[in-house]
Formats: structure tokens, C-alpha cells, sequence
């Protein structure tokens, strides 16, 4: 089964019911595409920072007939893969990029990146954010992982991500480190937050 079957397996039967809370407060009146908007999560923090114009777009069928039920008009939703936007040059003022490319196989990540650039108005952000390989999901298992129900994932080294990103301009970069509820063995969650500048 391909990534994009699996993904549409997996938005069968997920709940939208969460947030994203570590989106930066960018995005007010700007241009913003979201890259893979999934479940809804960041998509939700997104709306609420009223954006002039807002596109998303995802490779699962499921994940964008589930946004477009919820979110009826409020925003363009195409089917679309992120090596190869559909859009002109330097179309957005902002790109959100969270979690999505840690599913990529790592000649995947570059043209996502370059995509990414080539889409993005002259001083205009991408906002990352993905799993840290000290991250407990990972603990022990290397850099790229492959679940039980055969979804890839990679979890990334600062050192990486500062490489694949070193076209940008400007990068800040913020490690997240959190322990969640209900932790017997005091393991940690460690995600990796980028506001990287072109």
C-alpha cells in the first residue's frame, strides 16, 4: 500500500478534534498556504489568525473531503503534492509545513523545500514544525521509522534540518520538550519548532 492509500485508510476513521497551539502569530492578513492540512489541527489555528487569502492543500482524498465538510467555503482546498505545488512564483507570504515532512523519504524533503522557496514572496516565512529524533515515539529506533500500519516516518537531527533549510535567509529554531499526562516511565516529547525567512 502507497503513503497516500494509508493516509486516506487512516483519515477514515480520525477524530478532528484537537488544535494546533504553537502556530506563531504571522499570519494575520498574509497570504498563507498549509502544506498536508491533515486532520484539521493546524488548519483550525490558521483560520483564527484571520489570513487575507488562505489555500491548503494533501494528497489523501479523505483528509480533504472531511476539511471541506467541516469547513464548508472558508478556504481552497486542492489535491495537490508537495514536491509540485500548483502554484505561480512567489504566490504566498507564508507556508505552514507542520508534520508533514517528516513522511518523506529524504529526496522528497529537498523538493519539498525548494518548492516551498520558489512559491514564497521576497521576505516571506515557512513555519515548521516536526519530531526531534529524541523524541520517546522514537526512542531507539534510528532516524527513519516505519509504523506498523506501514506510514514512514522520519524524525529529524537540528543539525538536518539547519542543512535542508540553509537556503532560507534567516532561521530560529526552538526545541519543545514536554512529558506527557499519564507518563510512568518519564520518557519525553521533543518536537523541533522553525520560523525560517527566505
Amino acid at each position: 500500500m502507497d503513503q497516500e492509500n494509508i493516509w486516506d485508510e487512516i483519515y477514515s476513521h480520525l477524530k478532528w478534534n484537537k488544535e494546533t497551539k504553537s502556530l506563531p502569530k504571522l499570519l494575520k492578513n498574509k497570504t498563507v498556504l498549509e502544506l498536508g492540512l491533515g486532520n484539521g489541527k493546524t488548519l483550525i489555528s490558521i483560520l483564527k489568525q484571520k489570513p487575507s487569502k488562505f489555500f491548503a492543500i494533501d494528497f489523501s482524498s479523505k483528509a480533504i473531503k472531511k476539511s471541506k465538510d467541516i469547513f464548508k467555503d472558508k478556504l481552497e482546498i486542492l489535491k495537490a503534492d508537495a514536491r509540485k505545488l500548483p502554484f505561480p512564483d512567489e504566490s504566498f507570504d507564508i507556508v505552514v509545513a507542520y508534520y508533514v515532512l517528516n513522511n518523506s523519504v529524504k529526496k522528497d524533503r529537498i523538493k519539498i523545500v525548494r518548492e516551498i522557496l520558489r512559491v514564497l514572496k521576497k521576505d516571506g516565512f515557512c513555519l515548521f514544525e516536526d519530531f526531534s529524533i529524541n523524541d520517546f515515539r522514537n526512542v531507539g529506533k534510528g532516524s527513519n521509522v516505519v509504523n506498523g500500519n506501514k506510514l514512514r516516518c522520519h524524525f529529524f537531527e537540528i543539525k538536518e534540518l539547519k542543512e535542508l533549510l540553509g537556503s532560507f535567509s534567516k532561521i530560529n529554531l526552538k526545541k519543545k520538550i514536554s512529558y506527557p499526562i499519564r507518563n510512568k516511565n518519564n520518557l519525553k516529547r521533543e518536537i523541533i519548532n522553525i520560523v525560517a525567512r527566505k
